[in-house]
């Protein structure tokens, strides 16, 4: 009996051994489960953490060129603007523009001589625009549409022919219907077209002097059509001679130049190209 007892307690006691192992065994276990999960958590989340900077380095990037060409873009603004401005400067006191600019203003006196600087007020910059030589560019170019101007220009210029003494003048009327463009008015122009008839009967020096000051005029006549007849050089059933005249019958289009404004752009920048936001288009 002292003996199965002795055995008995000889295997107890190996059990107990085995299943201290067995605990030891599967906790060594357990923890390397929990530092290979810990492990790959930190390198799961190292992963999404080096694409998300990727694709934000990426993205400022792409920010930084197109901040780099809006700055190239202000740069040449500002350059043209400068430009712009220096060749408005030389036209205020220009002789050639003076000798057929209009008589100045009584008020013109003090702008007489003055350019026009970056630091000129609205004002200042319209005083020289109706002072200084720049006051032949409206009579030249209008900035906007008057029929009614355009005529009246017209018959100035028929009044002021052949030494003031005018020309037979039968009719003249704007034609609104005709608004076909002059070919040097090519495709972007800012120049539109205003048309007119005119009618004139008279001698044919003084039809040539007419026509000759219309030519002349600063503003811009150009004859898109004419018909011309001539009649009498004979004489009539009494023998008393008639003079040879000429009836002219044209259309004329004079121009205008069309409202300008600025021009703004705008760039949506994505740091996908195909993403919705930037092409407008649902992704199936």
């Amino acid at each position: 009996m002292a003996a199965g007892k002795k055995i008995d307690s000889a295997k107890a006691k190996t059990k107990g051994v085995a299943f201290g192992k067995w605990a030891k065994i599967d906790r060594a276990q357990r923890n390397m489960f929990l530092a290979v999960c810990g492990a790959s958590v930190i390198l799961g989340i190292t992963i999404v953490g080096i694409i998300y900077f990727s694709k934000t380095i990426a993205f400022n990037a792409k920010l930084i060129t197109e901040k780099d060409k809006v700055i190239k873009d202000y740069v040449s603004i500002q350059n043209s603007l400068k430009s712009i401005s220096d060749q408005i400067g030389e036209l205020t006191n220009n002789e050639n523009l003076e000798v057929v600019a209009r008589t100045r203003a009584n008020d013109c006196v003090k702008m007489a001589d003055s350019s026009i600087t970056e630091s000129d007020s609205i004002e200042d910059i319209e005083v020289a625009r109706t002072c200084t030589a720049l006051r032949v560019i409206p009579d030249a170019m209008p900035s906007s549409k008057n029929e009614e101007a355009t005529l009246s220009s017209m018959n100035q210029l028929l009044l002021w022919s052949n030494g003031g003494t005018g020309v037979g003048l039968k009719a003249i009327s704007g034609d609104s219907n005709n608004v076909s463009a002059s070919p040097s008015m090519g495709e972007g122009s800012t120049m539109s077209n205003i048309s007119l008839s005119l009618s004139l009967n008279d001698e044919a020096t003084r039809i040539k002097g007419a026509l000759s000051t219309i030519e002349d005029s600063i503003r811009n006549y150009d004859i898109s059509d004419i018909k011309i007849q001539w009649s009498g050089d004979e004489f009539d059933n009494s023998g008393v001679y008639i003079p040879p005249t000429i009836e002219v019958n044209g259309t004329f289009n004079a121009y205008y130049s069309n409202p300008v404004s600025i021009e703004k752009q705008s760039k949506k920048i994505c740091a996908d190209d195909q993403s919705e936001k930037c092409t407008g288009r649902k992704k199936k």
